[in-house]
C-alpha cells in the first residue's frame, strides 16, 4: 500500500510542480566560473594527503540533489535525471555481483577516489560564492564540492553555500522537522501536525533557547567553543548567500519551492534544530522504562511476582555473557546496579495505557482538511527514517598485507533522493577533511583527514531515563489528573509551561520539569496522578557535539589515535567511533552517559521526587575504548560494545546472536584464506559477503535442524529441510545470480526460511506471550519484533537483522536439546515454552510448526508441492511482490525526482575503503 501511495505521490508532485513553474522555465546561466573578488586557492590533487590514492568512498545515488524547473521539464519529457544525481548508483549496486573477483586494482570500479583536491582536467565548474569572502568551490566530475577557504571562517561560508546548492530543499525539510514546524512549511495535515507534536516532545526549543546553546559554547569549551560559534554563523551566512542568488535565478532554485513558496533565510538556531533531529534519530538510546514496566507486570501476571521478575531479566539480556562484543576480553562496567531500593521504582498503575494530556497532537478536525499531496509525499519519506544502523570492519597492521591498517566502514542511514548525507572536501588553514556530512550541519562528520580516517555506528547507550513526577496541588485539595505542579525534594513546584503555535491554530503546549519534557500523564500508587518525563542527558545541549566533529577535521588537534579520542569524547551523542591511520586502529564509544545511583534499577521508571537523581556523567576514561586490540581487528554492526557495558533499557537484542557475527566470521575467513595478511579488497569481500547473508539461516536454522534431528517428519517437510541444509552449506545468501534475474538463486530456501522462522518462534513462545496480544511482526508486550527482515514493514531500508528473536530462539532450542547456554532461561520460563509440557513438549510443537509452514508455502506457490521450485511465501503473495522485490532497497523521495530500487544488500549507505601508507612526521 505504501509503495503504491509513494508512486502516486511522486506523480502528483511532478504534475503540480510542472504546472506551478510553467511560466518560468527559461534557463538561466550557471554560477560564474570566474569573477572579481574571488580568492582562488588551487585544489592541488593529493596535496598534504598521506592516503596516496588508497582512500575511496561511495554514496548512492549521486551528489547532486538540485532539480530546477528546466530539469524537471526535461525529466518528464525524456526521463533524463539532472546530471550527477545518479552516477554513484550503478557502482554501488554492482559490488554485490562483482565482489567475488575483487582486487585492490578493481576497487575503483565500485568506489570513487577520496583523495584531497581534484585531478587535473576534472574540474567541471568553479564557483565564487561571494566577492567579499575568500573562498572557492571546485566541482569535480561527480559534482562533489571541493571547498577551499583562505580562512577557516571563509571555508565555513563556502560549506554553507555548497550544501545549499546540493540539498537546499532537504535542509529546509530537516530544519522544520527538527524545530517542530513542518506544518508551517508543508501545509496542514494530520501527519504534519503529529510529526511536529512528536518532535516537540524530544527537543522543544524556542529560537532564544536554541541560540543560547550556541552562545554558551565559548564559556563551556573555551577557544574551541569560540571557533565553533564562528564556524556555525559563517556556515549560515553561506546558506543565505545561496538563497539570495537562487531566488533570482531559476537555474539555482529547487523546483519544490514552486509549491511551498520561496525559501526563507537561515539562522544559527536552524543548525540546532537539524543537529537535534539527527542526534535524536541516530545518537540517542534508552527512554523505554514505562514500556519495560508493562512487560514486567505482564510476566508477573503470568508467572508470579518473583518468577516474573526473573523472567523479565531473562528477556532483557542486560549483560548476557554470550553476547558478541566489539571489545573482546576486557570489561567496561556501566549501569551495574547494586541492591536496588524498591522505593525508587515507579510503576504506573497501567503502564500499557496511553498517556493523557501533554501537548495536543493534532487538531480535532485535521482529517477534514485536504492535505498537501506534495507535503504528504515528504512526510511519508520522513516516516521511514531508520534508527540504529551502520557497520565497521577495521583491521590492524599485524593482519594487513602491506603492514598498514585497513578499514571498510560507514553509516547505514537508509536511502533517500536526494541523499540524507552529502559528500564534501573542505580545506582552510585550520581544517582539512573529506567525507560525508548531514546537510544543515556543515562539516565532515564521517570521513578522512590528512593521514587518518574515522567513521561511526550507532551505539544506543542509555542517555535517556523515564521518571514519574508526582503531581501535587500547591494550595492543597484535589489534584488535577493533568496538573502542572509536581513534588521535588519535598516541595510542590510548578512546571515550566511553553507554547508552540502553528498555522492551523493548534497550540502545542509543552511542559518541562527539572528532569525534562513531560510526555503525558497517567496514574500510579493506586490512582495518584503522575507525569511521565523523559530525562535526556543531551537535552539543551544538542549542538555541543559540534566541538568533537570539528576536532576530527582539525589536523593540529587530530594527529594520532589518542588525540582523535579526545574529539570522540566530546561528542555527546551515543556512537561507536572507529579510527585508522598508518600505524594504529582505535575504538571509542561516545555519549553523555549518566551515572545513576547504585540502588536504582536502570531498566524501570524511577520517581522524580528527588531521591534518585543522577550523580553526574561517566568520565571519558571509563568509556569503552581500545587501541590496537589483541585480536587484531574491530568490527561492529550496532552490537554490544564490551562485556558488562549494559544494554540500555530500550535494547532487548544483546543476546547470543547478533548480526555482527556475520562480519566476524567473514573477517576470520579472509585471515584463513590469506595466512593472516589481507588487503583492502579482501576486507571489502568480507563486508560484501555478509551483506547478502540471512542471519536466521546461519543461526536459527542450525539450532532447529539439531532440535528436529531424528524426528519423523512428513515427506514434504523433509524436502524443505533438505533445501535449507543445502542453502546453509553455501552461506545462506539472499542473492540474485545476475542483476536481471527475477528470482533469487536459491529462492526456495529463502521463501522457506522466511515462512518458517516466525512459525518456530511462535511454537516456542506463544504459550507465554500470546495472551498479551500479537501483531504481524511480534508480541505486543515485548518491544522487539521477531525478525528485522529486509522488507522492514514496507520501509525497504536496506539494513536488516538489527535485533530480533534469533537469540531467544537459539537459546530455547539449545536448552531443549541439552546444549550448554551461557545465560539460560529460568525454569519458570522453560516450563511455559512449547505449551503446558514445557521443554518436553517442544518436539511436537516444532513438528507442528514445520507442517504449518509447509502447508502455507504450498498455498503461496499455487498448490505446488515441488519444494525446489518454490519462489513465494505468504508475505510476498500478500504484497504482490517477488521475493527480490520484497527485499529491495528503496529510495525515499524528499522532493520530486526519485531513484529506482536496487537489489537488497545489507551495507552502509556511505562507505569508505581506506588505508594510509604514510603519516606526518612527528
Amino acid at each position: 500500500m505504501l509503495r503504491a501511495m509513494c508512486k502516486v505521490g511522486r506523480i502528483w508532485w511532478v504534475a503540480a510542480a510542472a504546472a506551478a513553474v510553467a511560466a518560468s522555465t527559461a534557463s538561466a546561466p550557471a554560477l560564474a566560473a570566474t569573477g572579481p573578488g574571488g580568492f582562488s586557492l588551487r585544489p592541488v590533487y593529493r596535496a598534504n594527503d598521506f592516503a596516496r590514492g588508497q582512500a575511496l568512498d561511495i554514496l548512492p545515488a549521486g551528489e547532486n540533489g538540485l532539480v530546477n524547473a528546466a530539469q524537471l521539464t526535461q525529466f518528464e519529457a525524456t526521463g533524463q535525471r539532472p546530471p550527477h544525481s545518479q552516477d554513484q548508483l550503478a557502482p554501488y549496486q554492482n559490488l554485490e555481483f562483482g565482489y567475488p573477483s575483487l582486487t585492490d586494482s578493481t576497487l575503483h570500479s565500485y568506489y570513487l577516489d577520496e583523495s584531497f583536491g581534484v585531478q587535473p582536467g576534472q574540474i567541471i565548474r568553479t564557483e565564487h560564492p561571494s566577492p567579499a569572502v575568500p573562498v572557492v568551490i571546485y566541482r569535480d566530475t561527480h559534482d562533489i564540492p571541493h571547498v577551499y577557504g583562505a580562512t577557516d571562517a571563509a571555508l565555513a561560508f563556502g560549506a554553507g553555500y555548497a550544501q545549499a546548492e546540493d540539498r537546499l530543499f532537504l535542509m529546509d525539510v530537516l530544519r522544520h522537522d527538527g524545530s517542530g514546524t513542518l506544518t508551517s512549511f508543508l501545509g496542514p495535515s494530520c501527519a504534519d501536525e503529529q510529526m511536529d507534536h512528536d518532535q516537540l516532545l524530544l527537543a522543544p526549543y524556542t529560537t532564544a533557547q536554541a541560540n543560547a546553546q550556541i552562545n554558551a559554547l565559548p564559556a563551556e569549551y573555551g577557544a574551541q567553543g569560540k571557533f565553533a560559534v564562528t564556524m556555525i554563523r559563517q556556515y549560515v551566512q553561506g546558506i543565505n548567500a545561496y538563497i539570495t542568488r537562487a531566488t533570482t535565478d531559476p537555474a539555482l532554485l529547487p523546483v519544490e519551492y514552486s509549491l511551498f513558496g520561496p525559501p526563507k533565510p537561515w539562522a544559527p538556531a536552524d543548525v540546532v534544530a537539524v543537529a537535534g533531529l539527527i542526534g535524536g534519530i541516530f545518537g540517542d538510546g534508552g527512554g523505554g522504562e514505562v514500556r519495560n514496566a508493562a512487560l514486567l507486570k505482564y510476566l508477573q501476571g503470568q508467572l508470579g511476582q518473583s518468577a516474573g521478575s526473573t523472567a523479565f531479566g531473562n528477556f532483557k539480556e542486560q549483560n548476557d555473557p554470550a553476547a558478541p562484543t566489539t571489545v573482546v576480553g576486557k570489561s567496561f562496567p556501566y549501569e551495574i546496579p547494586g541492591h536496588v531500593n524498591p522505593a525508587t521504582i515507579a510503576i504506573p498503575d497501567n503502564p500499557s495505557a496511553p498517556l493523557k494530556g501533554g501537548p495536543a497532537d493534532t487538531t480535532p478536525a485535521c482529517s477534514a482538511t485536504p492535505p498537501s499531496k506534495a507535503g504528504l509525499s515528504v512526510i511519508e519519506s520522513l516516516l521511514r527514517f531508520p534508527s540504529q544502523m551502520s557497520n565497521a570492519l577495521v583491521v590492524g597492521a599485524s593482519h594487513s598485507a602491506d603492514g598498514h591498517p585497513l578499514a571498510v566502514f560507514g553509516p547505514q542511514v537508509s536511502y533517500f533522493a536526494p541523499g540524507i548525507l552529502m559528500q564534501e572536501d573542505l580545506h582552510s588553514p585550520g581544517y582539512a577533511a573529506m567525507g560525508a556530512s548531514f546537510p544543515g550541519t556543515g562539516f565532515v562528520e564521517l570521513g578522512r583527514g590528512v593521514d587518518y580516517a574515522w567513521s561511526a555506528t550507532s551505539a544506543g547507550s542509555d542517555l535517556t531515563d523515564q521518571r514519574l513526577e508526582l503531581i501535587c496541588n500547591p494550595k492543597g485539595g484535589p489534584v488535577s489528573p493533568t496538573g502542572t505542579f509536581y513534588m521535588f525534594k519535598g516541595k510542590c513546584i510548578s512546571m515550566v509551561n511553553e507554547s508552540f503555535p502553528d498555522i492551523t491554530g493548534l497550540d502545542h503546549k509543552i511542559h518541562l520539569t527539572v528532569h525534562g519534557v513531560v510526555q503525558g500523564w497517567t496514574t500510579a500508587l493506586g490512582g495518584k496522578p503522575v507525569a511521565v518525563v523523559n530525562q535526556r542527558s543531551t537535552y539543551n545541549h544538542d549542538v555541543d557535539s559540534v566541538i568533537g566533529f570539528l576536532h576530527f577535521g582539525e589536523p593540529a588537534l587530530t594527529h594520532s589515535a589518542k588525540s582523535w579520542m579526545v574529539g570522540a569524547s566530546q561528542v555527546a551523542y551515543t556512537f561507536n567511533w572507529f579510527y585508522v591511520d598508518s600505524r594504529d586502529i582505535a575504538y571509542y564509544v561516545s555519549g553523555l552517559n549518566p551515572v545513576r545511583p547504585s540502588f536504582v534499577d536502570p531498566n524501570l521508571p524511577t520517581w522524580g521526587t528527588g531521591g534518585a537523581e543522577w550523580l553526574g556523567f561517566q568520565p571519558s576514561s571509563k568509556h569503552v575504548q581500545q587501541i590496537n586490540p589483541p585480536q587484531g581487528f574491530f568490527d561492529s554492526w550496532n552490537n554490544k560494545p564490551a562485556p558488562l557495558f549494559s544494554a540500555s533499557d530500550g535494547q532487548y537484542g544483546y543476546g547470543p546472536v547478533y548480526r555482527v557475527q556475520l562480519l566476524t566470521a567473514q573477517i576470520r575467513h579472509q585471515f584463513a584464506l590469506h595466512h593472516g595478511k589481507i588487503t583492502r579488497a579482501d576486507l571489502v569481500q568480507a563486508m560484501e559477503t555478509a551483506a547478502s547473508q540471512d542471519l536466521d539461516g546461519l543461526t536459527v536454522l542450525p539450532a532447529l535442524l539439531n532440535a528436529v534431528q531424528g524426528r519423523h517428519e512428513p515427506a514434504g517437510v523433509d524436502q524443505m529441510l533438505a533445501v535449507l541444509r543445502a542453502w546453509h552449506a553455501t552461506g545462506a545468501h539472499r542473492l540474485l545470480a545476475v542483476p536481471s534475474d527475477a528470482q533469487y538463486e536459491q529462492a526456495a530456501a529463502v521463501a522457506i526460511m522466511d515462512q518458517l522462522t516466525p512459525a518456530v518462534i511462535k511454537a516456542l513462545f506463544d504459550p507465554l506471550f500470546a495472551a498479551g496480544g500479537t501483531n504481524s511482526g511480534g508480541y505486543n508486550v515485548l518491544p522487539m519484533g521477531f525478525v528485522n527482515e529486509p522488507y522492514n514493514g514496507g520501509g525497504h531500508l536496506g539494513s536488516a537483522y538489527d535485533g530480533g528473536w534469533e537469540g531467544y530462539t537459539v537459546k530455547a532450542l539449545d536448552q531443549y536439546t541439552g546444549r550448554s547456554v551461557a545465560q539460560p532461561f529460568s525454569p519458570a520460563v522453560t516450563a511455559r515454552l512449547c505449551g503446558s509440557g514445557g521443554l518436553a513438549a517442544c518436539g511436537p510443537a516444532l513438528d507442528a510448526a514445520l507442517k504449518a509452514a509447509y502447508q502455507a508455502l504450498v498455498k503461496a506457490n499455487g498448490g505446488s508441492t515441488n519444494v525446489a521450485l518454490w519462489t513465494q511465501d505468504a508475505n510476498t503473495v500478500a504484497t504482490g511482490l517477488t521475493m527480490p522485490q520484497y527485499d529491495a532497497v528503496g529510495f525515499r523521495t524528499i522532493g520530486i525526482v526519485g531513484q529506482p530500487s536496487i537489489p537488497w544488500q545489507n551495507r552502509p549507505t556511505f562507505q569508505q575503503v581506506v588505508s594510509f601508507p604514510a603519516h606526518r612526521s612527528g
